[in-house]
């Protein structure tokens, strides 16, 4: 039996849509998946909390994405590498600035907060939430100190 629910590619979809149309979308935040393992182990052994077991995206921050502000310095990324985001994350650089969990390939940045506060449904939560998502104009923006890569199972922060 097939499943009416919409696939996250078509929930991101939908949203972008309803950015582009209306402005705004009033589609409430939504899961793309577990938060990575690699993720939770930094978390674990660094002492970093994680609100939850999932990684949500909400219609407010895609919108935050595509503002006019970073189209005119020609920083927003695709729609297409948002609706890939949720898949191609794996197969991205992933690293820590001491606020946030930042997934990088060589072209763009999408920054995930690991304790987000936000509204769902009129209620105050916490999330795993992804907050942007950005064009790479200094490809050695990641080789200073600020940024901790997270390589395996067992990295620490120095």
């Amino acid at each position: 039996m097939e499943s009416d629910k919409p696939t996250i590619e078509e929930q991101i979809t939908a949203v972008l849509i309803d950015i582009e149309q209306k402005g705004f979308s009033a589609i409430q935040p939504f899961s793309i998946g577990d938060v990575e393992q690699r993720m939770v182990q930094f978390a674990q052994n660094n002492g970093i909390k994680l609100a939850c077991e999932q990684l949500y995206m909400s219609a407010k921050q895609l919108q935050h994405c595509m503002r006019a502000s970073k189209g005119a310095k020609g920083l927003v990324v695709s729609a297409e590498e948002l609706v890939r985001f949720p898949k191609s994350r794996f197969k991205m650089d992933l690293y820590y600035d001491g606020e946030c969990f930042i997934y990088t390939d060589e072209v763009s940045k999408f920054i995930i907060h690991p304790n987000y506060k936000m509204k769902v449904n009129r209620e105050q939560v916490k999330l795993v939430n992804f907050i942007t998502a950005t064009r790479r104009i200094d490809k050695k923006e990641f080789n200073g100190k600020r940024y901790v890569k997270i390589e395996n199972a067992h990295p620490s922060i120095e």
